[in-house]
Order: structure tokens, then C-alpha cells, then sequence
């Protein structure tokens, strides 16, 4: 989808046109998930937050001033869904409110999944989108809202703690 396509999609649905949320959802439903399920490493709550972000994001759709920028508004909105849910239970829980709002899986899934929810967020998030979601890096800076050479370091720097993770893994 091009962004002239996308901007009229809004366009569109900002005036309630049924058709044109849902080729948006499609278009965005795998990135919003991913984004989601790399913040929480949980899959029920990534598809919960994905839901709340979309109807969040369909309901405010008036306050978007650029149909252009619908892409990191939608990030935005979804990692503040996550950053909300983690204050949500921290509160509830009574637990001081700085702890990172990535829950720590139990180490033994799989070497490559341990490796990966031991990345620092931004890594997690910028290889998650370009490697499971296979977005190019400039729209990868795009939608995390930093420069592309920041985007491409975080990479890099992901990468490489994945292959040092894993160096002592055995291929079968």
C-alpha cells in the first residue's frame, strides 16, 4: 500500500467508511501484534492490546492531524496500550512502578526465543519489525519515530547479541 493509499484509506474512515478500517486493520494488524507481543512476551495479552489499539486508534482517528503519519500514531497508541496495562497491574499488584514492562519469560522455550526476550526493547522491537515482520529499515525508523542510522544500530546491535547468545547453540 502506498502512502497516497493509505492517506486516503484514513481519509475514509475518519468519515466511518467500514471498508477502509478494516483494509487498514489488515494492513496494520500484523505490525500492531508484533509490537504488542515483543513489549509484553505474552500472546493473549499482545491479541488483547492489539484489539484496544485499533478501537483506540478508530475512535480518535478525528485527532489525527496527518493521514501520512497513521503508521507511528498507531505505535505510539499501541505501546502506550502496553505501558498502561503495566502500570495497571504494578498498581494492582503494589509494586514500585520502574520496572521494565516486559515480563521475563521462564528461560527454556527455545534457545532463540530466550536470546530474543533478553534484548533491551528498542532491539527487540526494531529486529522484531525487520526481521519477523520483514519492513525495511526506513519505515522501520519511521514507526518508531527515530533516525533510520538509529534504527540500523539498534539492529545491528540486536543481531549481534543474538549471535553471541546463541554461538553455542547446536544446529541439528
Amino acid at each position: 500500500m502506498t502512502e497516497l493509499e493509505q492517506q486516503a484509506l484514513v481519509e475514509q474512515a475518519r468519515s466511518g467508511d467500514r471498508t477502509a478500517r478494516e483494509a487498514l486493520a489488515a494492513k496494520w494488524l500484523p505490525v500492531v501484534h508484533g509490537v504488542a507481543l515483543a513489549r509484553t512476551g505474552d500472546a493473549a495479552a499482545a491479541e488483547d492490546l492489539t484489539q484496544e489499539a485499533f478501537l483506540k486508534a478508530f475512535a480518535a482517528l478525528e485527532r489525527l492531524r496527518d493521514a501520512r503519519r497513521f503508521g507511528p500514531w498507531l505505535m505510539r497508541i499501541v505501546r502506550n496500550a502496553v505501558a498502561d496495562r503495566f502500570r495497571k497491574k504494578q498498581r494492582e499488584q503494589g509494586q514500585p512502578l520502574e520496572v521494565e514492562p516486559y515480563e521475563q519469560p521462564q528461560p527454556g522455550e527455545s534457545p532463540v526465543v530466550d536470546a530474543w526476550r533478553m534484548l533491551p526493547e528498542d532491539e527487540r522491537l526494531v529486529c522484531w519489525l525487520g526481521v519477523m515482520q520483514d519492513l525495511p529499515l526506513r519505515t522501520i525508523a519511521e514507526l518508531m519515530e527515530m533516525s533510520k542510522s538509529r534504527a540500523h544500530r539498534l539492529m545491528q546491535q540486536g543481531l549481534a547479541r543474538m549471535r553471541t547468545e546463541l554461538s553455542h547453540v547446536e544446529v541439528q
